[in-house]
């Protein structure tokens, strides 16, 4: 029961995302906070049972329950991607605070300082080097300040343990010791697989990529045999693709008669083409991408491929087939 509680937990929200490094990641990252959340658990019960401290067990029993709560709200990155980018710069500073009072609690004799670096290690796997740089920085000077500041300075007016004897320190600092070596451990582990979804990632792009280089190879072989096919010269060629990218008001005139069957049977398909439509039809058929169209005509890119969407529509083209090759072969 409990095992199918936190395993929907884990690939609850994941399922919901179309791209599978997304969904990977999420899922990689609900794995991690999952493990937080059981170490975490461990090292309160520990503490209650062992050193009867409850308000601390308490607190901790508290932070245990906010890595559910990322848990939770971690799934939904794509619609809250700001917000959650500072709730996790939030949570390593809070995390930070929280050892450094716990190295202070313990008169720092409880190897609370291994706790830093398990932080430092975490960083890579939450936050993106290239795009994360300052929120980097900015967590590693503060877990950098809270080391140098509790290695310095006693902070006398803050509270410390009245549940530990000096013998039971050793022990402590060998149950620390065990726990950062776990975490830095589970840390290694973790960003090894970020970095598999990562390389992943870029493999599929490039066979997207080489796949995209076929594509236009194609396109371009077949406009060319469509010019050959209706007798065009290779002026005729270079003046219907000049009258297109200049925006000229006689291009679809003489689109036309270069091409004079091709608007009728677009026509054949669907009859309800409007004039936009058509004309759009005819820079596909030269193999204009969406970026040129957008400058040939002086739209917006998001209008061209709203644009473009609704003639896929019209004239029943399926996702799956690119729709400059479709109306090339006309």
């Amino acid at each position: 029961m409990i095992y199918k509680f936190f395993f929907k937990m884990i690939n609850n929200e994941a399922e919901k995302t179309d791209h599978d490094f997304d969904s990977n990641y999420q899922n990689l990252i609900n794995r991690y906070l999952l493990l937080l959340f059981f170490i975490f658990l461990f090292y309160s019960i520990v503490i209650i049972v062992f050193f009867r401290d409850v308000v601390i067990s308490i607190f901790l029993t508290f932070l245990t329950l906010s890595f559910l709560f990322l848990l939770a709200i971690k799934g939904k990155i794509k619609r809250f991607r700001k917000p959650l980018k500072a709730f996790i710069i939030s949570i390593f500073v809070l995390l930070t605070l929280i050892v450094s009072f716990f190295n202070v609690y313990t008169y720092k004799n409880a190897g609370v300082e291994y706790f830093y670096f398990c932080l430092l290690f975490a960083v890579p796997f939450f936050m993106n080097y290239n795009k994360d740089t300052y929120s980097i920085f900015f967590i590693v000077f503060i877990i950098s300040i809270n080391f140098i500041v509790c290695l310095y300075f006693d902070f006398t007016f803050l509270p410390k343990s009245s549940f530990l004897e000096k013998e039971d320190f050793k022990t402590i600092r060998l149950w620390n010791i065990l726990f950062s070596i776990a975490s830095f451990l589970m840390d290694v582990v973790f960003i090894t697989q970020k970095d598999e979804l990562i390389h992943g990632l870029i493999h599929e792009k490039e066979i997207k990529d080489s796949r995209i280089k076929d594509l236009v190879k194609t396109n371009a072989e077949l406009m060319k045999q469509q010019m050959l096919i209706n007798n065009l010269s290779e002026d005729n060629i270079q003046e219907i693709l000049n009258l297109a990218e200049n925006n000229s008001p006689v291009f679809f005139e003489k689109f036309q008669i270069f091409f004079p069957h091709f608007i009728p049977e677009i026509l054949n398909i669907n009859p309800n083409l409007i004039h936009s439509e058509l004309f759009f039809c005819a820079l596909m058929k030269l193999d204009f991408d969406t970026k040129k169209i957008a400058q040939c005509t002086n739209n917006s890119i998001r209008a061209v491929e709203s644009k473009k969407y609704r003639i896929r529509k019209k004239l029943n083209i399926s996702s799956e087939i690119n729709i400059n090759s479709f109306l090339i072969k006309i």
